[in-house]
């Protein structure tokens, strides 16, 4: 028996709904990695610059790795917590890139420590996050999701620049990094919670 061959139009309503799905998996409800990384990486990076900026110790710098200390164990507690639903193929691909990019991340920062080239980890780790944003608003079809995120890409691009040279602004970089953090995870973070809840709305009328 031969299987059915799907119409164009069928193929595209898949296509849609699969983005529908993908999009309300991506819901506060289910654990939006985006707000949770988002404010962690800005409320770090502010409480370290306040504490360079009165103490003057560069010591504070390792209050960086607070982020994936908490992040990591929240993130996996609000996934546990969080309802649990079918997903599709772009939830994995989603799922895996983040997966991917974070590792990246963590690579990135034991590298340059090791090294001792402090000054790449937050421009590099910036272009990481906001590519990883602007990836999401492309497989879920939300044009501001991800032109807020090149915000973040442009942001990322001046601090590797800037770190290349011989002069490298440490306090600017770590303002860059948390305006960067609002441009590439917060505001879209929000942004997909705000129409995921719609979309929700909609679908259960």
């Amino acid at each position: 028996m031969e299987d059915r061959k799907i119409t164009e139009q069928e193929s595209l309503e898949l296509i849609s709904q699969m983005i529908q799905n993908t999009r309300r998996n991506l819901d506060a409800g289910s654990g939006n990695i985006f707000l949770l990384w988002g404010y962690i990486g800005t409320i770090a990076t502010l409480v370290v610059y306040a504490g360079l900026c009165f103490t003057k110790d560069p010591h504070w710098m390792w209050g960086f790795w607070g982020i994936p200390v908490i992040g990591i164990p929240l993130g996996i507690y609000l996934e546990h917590k969080s309802q649990k639903r079918a997903k599709a193929y772009s939830d994995r691909v989603l799922t895996e890139i983040w997966r991917i990019l974070g590792g990246l991340c963590m690579a990135v920062a034991i590298g340059a420590t090791c090294m001792k080239q402090f000054e790449f980890i937050l421009p590099l780790g910036t272009l990481i996050m906001s590519l990883g944003s602007i990836i999401t608003g492309i497989i879920v079809r939300y044009k501001a999701f991800y032109l807020f995120s090149s915000i973040g890409l442009a942001i990322g691009l001046y601090m590797v620049f800037a770190a290349m040279g011989e002069d490298a602004p440490t306090y600017v970089s770590l303002l860059c990094f948390a305006v960067a953090a609002v441009f590439a995870m917060i505001i879209p973070g929000h942004m997909l919670n705000i129409a995921a809840k719609k979309e929700n709305y909609v679908s259960n009328k």
